[in-house]
């Protein structure tokens, strides 16, 4: 091949590239803006409204621009987890609705799959369940423990469901934000002076191991955001999570 011929094939493999991206960024800005919508009217201090999200057809417009994009597209490291997120929280919501009614999420079953197992995702014609999105991408491929202050299983021990998309150029604040809305509910976590025992959510004991990089420890994250700098818990208990659907009552 002549050296015009290689350069005319490096810039059509340019174009084809920027074509791509393109598409991505405008799927991925469609599917945050119609999630940002549904989240706005139909959740209410992390609980949600699920009978009218699955009534509101901008939901599943929703779920149709997030399948279309194609993740490796999107070259921005935090806007690729915002997508990551906004997809995870958007599909669990549909699989409560897709079996409604039911009390927990952990009532929905495939044969022997259990919810977050069920491969049924489909992402620019790639299929996901749930725990390969949280697992094998986001906890893989990003260096962020606020993740889990941000994901929402359903459950009403959960992190509160934001009432709005997450988006990369506002990730960190937002992510920052969930931290302290999720530890400063002492139903959830809390500290007790008297006794210098802190008390946490059992997701710091599942994945503990994800803070150490960055905070050297889950308790430490923790007592960074509950505003206790000073003090070394003599104890460090875990809550009984609640796996009730965090619906609005």
């Amino acid at each position: 091949m002549s050296s015009d011929g290689r350069l005319q094939k490096r810039m059509m493999s340019f174009v084809i590239c920027c074509l791509v991206s393109s598409v991505s960024f405008a799927q991925v800005d469609a599917g945050h803006k119609l999630l940002n919508q549904v989240l706005g009217e139909h959740v209410a201090d992390g609980e949600i409204d699920y009978a009218a999200i699955k009534k509101d057809e901008r939901f599943e417009k929703c779920i149709a621009s997030l399948r279309e994009v194609t993740p490796s597209a999107i070259e921005d490291d935090s806007e690729r987890l915002a997508f990551w997120i906004n997809t995870y929280n958007a599909f669990t919501i549909k699989l409560v609705n897709d079996h409604s009614p039911v009390s927990s999420i952990r009532d929905i079953k495939q044969g022997d799959l259990g919810p977050w197992d069920i491969v049924w995702i489909d992402i620019a014609g790639k299929m996901y369940s749930l725990n390969q999105i949280e697992h094998e991408i986001i906890r893989k491929e990003f260096d962020e423990p606020r993740i889990h202050m941000a994901l929402v299983c359903a459950a009403r021990s959960c992190p509160p469901l934001r009432a709005e998309a997450y988006v990369g150029k506002s990730l960190d604040a937002q992510l920052e934000d969930n931290s302290r809305l999720f530890l400063l509910d002492r139903t959830k976590n809390r500290y007790d002076e008297k006794s210098n025992t802190l008390y946490l959510s059992e997701l710091f004991n599942w994945y503990g191991e994800d803070f150490v990089k960055k905070f050297s420890s889950a308790q430490n994250f923790a007592l960074r955001i509950l505003g206790i700098t000073d003090v070394n818990p003599a104890a460090v208990k875990y809550l009984p999570y609640d796996w009730s659907l965090n619906g609005q009552q």
